[in-house]
């Protein structure tokens, strides 16, 4: 049993780029019977991938892989002992990825991967990267991942692209797995080109089709102005520059987004917000009005939620618009000035059920008329 450190933690360990890092490691002549003999816990349905219990690390046999089907799924395995580190090296998608580690610390790169790491390209390890759509997802990744590096993607590499585009496979791409990496892009500051790169291998609309739009918005605005917000508000930005070139209205589809990409409903609340929001700051041309504030405050469920309502103002403050910011300014403020104003019973005496929240309502606007006189 030989054991290596493969992957992203060597990549990203010279390119400089700051621990901890997420170690994988790969293990070469074993087999399922030794490695849980050894203690390890199986934890790959499809794949003999380990955990072992005592770092919670991912251990996996060396395995070649052989296209049988559509989509990620779509493979069979070998991962029998006789297996070697260069042939399980030779199935991952770039060169970058396809390092390894000894226990000497010794470096292992059959594919050049060390080559195209200081030359800054984004190249596959073999023509086998066009079996697995899912590859185009992660390369679009790394563009924004490593961009203050000034990667670029080799033109071999955009030729496999174009065939996995052309041969319809990206339709047969999980949700779930789609999410993933574009959770991942999310969590990057130069999340946007993730979506750019899309766009400009043609795979945009295949990945995202109740996204239509999303390439004019991607070629022709910059969201760089919100690289430091939460994932959640970044695609909430995604989202409401879309809506700016769509004939209906991005928050009426929301759930039939969800159900293609699959987000969470913490992100699917912060779009509904800030497309809400937008929508009406949008409409309130010249002076804002207290009617106004008012459903702004209520879109963002303010008083149950304060803290997600001041992440949505913070979000509009973003844009570079002057007069927007002092809008938000005053509705910030009539926010706090309003929250004093709660149930009580000697107020509401007499009143029940909806003529309760009808004066309250009330209440509530008159006080933010009231300063902004």
């Amino acid at each position: 049993m030989q054991i290596y450190l493969v992957g992203g933690a060597i990549r990203d360990r010279l390119l400089g780029l700051p621990a901890p890092f997420e170690q994988d490691w790969v293990v070469v002549g074993s087999s399922p019977e030794e490695m849980e003999s050894k203690g390890f816990v199986k934890v790959g349905k499809s794949f003999p991938v380990y955990i072992d219990p005592k770092t919670s690390e991912e251990y996996a046999l060396a395995r070649t892989e052989s296209k049988s089907g559509h989509g990620y799924h779509g493979f069979d395995f070998d991962a029998g002992p006789e297996i070697t580190l260069e042939e399980d090296l030779l199935r991952r998608d770039l060169t970058i990825n396809a390092i390894a580690e000894d226990e000497m610390g010794n470096l292992l790169d059959p594919y050049n991967g060390i080559a195209d790491l200081e030359n800054r390209v984004l190249r596959h390890v073999s023509v086998a990267f066009r079996d697995d759509p899912l590859r185009v997802l992660r390369v679009a990744r790394f563009m924004s991942k490593l961009n203050s590096f000034g990667f670029s993607i080799a033109d071999e590499t955009k030729e496999l692209i174009s065939e996995i585009v052309n041969s319809g496979e990206l339709d047969y791409l999980v949700p779930e797995r789609v999410w993933l990496e574009t959770e991942k892009a999310l969590h990057t500051e130069s999340f946007d080109l993730y979506f750019k790169t899309l766009c400009d291998l043609n795979a945009i609309n295949d990945i995202y089709p109740d996204l239509n739009g999303i390439d004019q918005v991607i070629a022709n605005s910059s969201l760089t102005a919100y690289k430091n917000v939460s994932p959640e508000l970044k695609l909430a930005s995604l989202f409401c520059a879309v809506d700016t070139v769509r004939d209906e209205n991005v928050v009426d589809h929301l759930d039939e987004i969800q159900n293609r990409i699959k987000f969470p409903n913490s992100y699917k609340s912060f779009a509904k917000s800030a497309l809400r929001t937008t929508k009406i700051l949008n409409e309130s041309r010249g002076n804002i009005s207290a009617d106004d504030i008012y459903e702004i405050i209520q879109a963002t469920d303010a008083f149950r939620n304060p803290e997600d309502f001041m992440l949505i103002m913070e979000f509009h403050k973003l844009a570079d618009d002057g007069d927007l910011k002092v809008k938000i300014r005053m509705i910030v403020d009539a926010f706090d000035s309003c929250k004093e104003i709660g149930y009580d019973k000697k107020s509401f005496e007499g009143l029940e059920g909806d003529a309760i929240k009808e004066k309250l309502d009330a209440l509530r606007i008159e006080k933010i008329n009231s300063i902004l006189k």
